[in-house]
């Protein structure tokens, strides 16, 4: 099975925000499915959609 990524410009389409906010929030860990592929950062499509679809939330809250 093909796995697809989204690239930082597409995700900060899909997320309304800036591509710098996008940046910045994965390498907090809020936003999941962050790869490196050489220099460039990719998201993992299928856990971005998960993640939303459960609101966004952190694994990690203390809800």
């Amino acid at each position: 099975m093909d796995k697809e990524f989204l690239n930082v410009r597409t995700l900060a389409s899909l997320l309304d925000m800036s591509e710098q906010t996008a940046y910045k929030l994965s390498r907090e860990g809020i936003i999941p499915g962050r790869v490196k592929v050489g220099k460039s950062v990719r998201f993992n499509k299928e856990i971005v959609m998960h993640w939303l679809q459960n609101g966004g939330a952190s694994d990690d809250s203390k809800d």
